[in-house]
């Protein structure tokens, strides 16, 4: 319909693709895509997911939106890199995935392009923010993980807990 936008398109076996549009828009972005209100939202046997685009990250709103349809796992599709190598903007951008991880207490995936130098990681962190696994900056691998939900700890649970009184 004449309009472009910057989007991810999720392909599961055996259903409809779903289409997530990016809206945190700047610069570039905002000047060639537009704005759509798709949820970012699907299942595979029995995970709920959701999706999110880059530059989202640094924005909560966007995650509490998960939080309230409570996804199993958020997934961050970055193609955030940089001319030359630059390590605080790395350790910035992956402090945002952490956070976020937390705040909604919800396993985070992020995958980034490599080249030509990484500003935004490539891994998993659990619902507390921690490391399950994380690619070698600028370095092409392909990332596997065996990924069980749990019941959440008592941490996890507080944070719930709060949260749900807040909303």
């Amino acid at each position: 319909n004449e309009k472009c936008y910057n989007s991810a398109v999720i392909l599961v076996p055996n259903q409809p693709s779903v289409v997530y549009h990016k809206r945190a828009l700047w610069g570039w972005d905002q000047e060639n895509f537009e704005i759509a209100e798709e949820k970012g939202i699907f299942e595979i046997e029995g995970l709920k997911i959701g999706v999110r685009i880059c530059f989202e990250v640094r924005f909560p709103e966007y995650f509490r939106e998960l939080y309230r349809e409570h996804t199993d796992l958020n997934i961050i599709l970055f193609y955030d890199v940089f001319k030359y190598d630059d390590l605080e903007r790395y350790n910035l951008i992956k402090s945002h995935i952490r956070t976020r991880a937390v705040e909604n207490v919800c396993h985070t995936l992020t995958v980034n392009t490599i080249s030509p130098y990484q500003t935004a990681p490539t891994g998993l962190y659990d619902k507390s923010g921690r490391i399950l696994g994380e690619l070698e900056r600028n370095q092409e691998k392909l990332f596997m993980y065996n990924l069980m939900i749990e019941e959440p700890d008592f941490g996890e649970r507080g944070r719930i807990q709060i949260s749900d009184m807040l909303q």
